[in-house]
């Protein structure tokens, strides 16, 4: 396997990896940006009152999106495998 090869798999692995945590990171920026307006309002200053929230819409953003990670997951898993007489030379 030549370097372009290998260059070229490890974007499209990174490409895929990032795809797949996007929307999660974005839902935790949304909870994140969402609280410590709350907190400034409030004057409430707990390091817990952020990170759970944070985590829950971690979590549930990942239930909902599962099944389409799931098959975006499948579509690069199925594309590498099908490639893959190019990439054992």
């Amino acid at each position: 396997m030549g370097m372009e090869q290998i260059v070229h798999l490890g974007r499209m692995t990174l490409e895929a990896a990032l795809i797949l945590a996007v929307p999660l990171l974005a839902a935790a920026l949304a909870v994140g940006l969402l609280l410590s307006l709350v907190q400034t309002l409030t004057s409430l200053q707990d390091q817990t009152l952020s990170t759970v929230p944070r985590l829950l819409a971690v979590a549930g953003a990942a239930i909902v999106l599962m099944p389409w990670m799931l098959r975006h997951l499948a579509g690069f898993t199925t594309m590498l495998l099908g490639n893959l007489r190019l990439y054992s030379r």
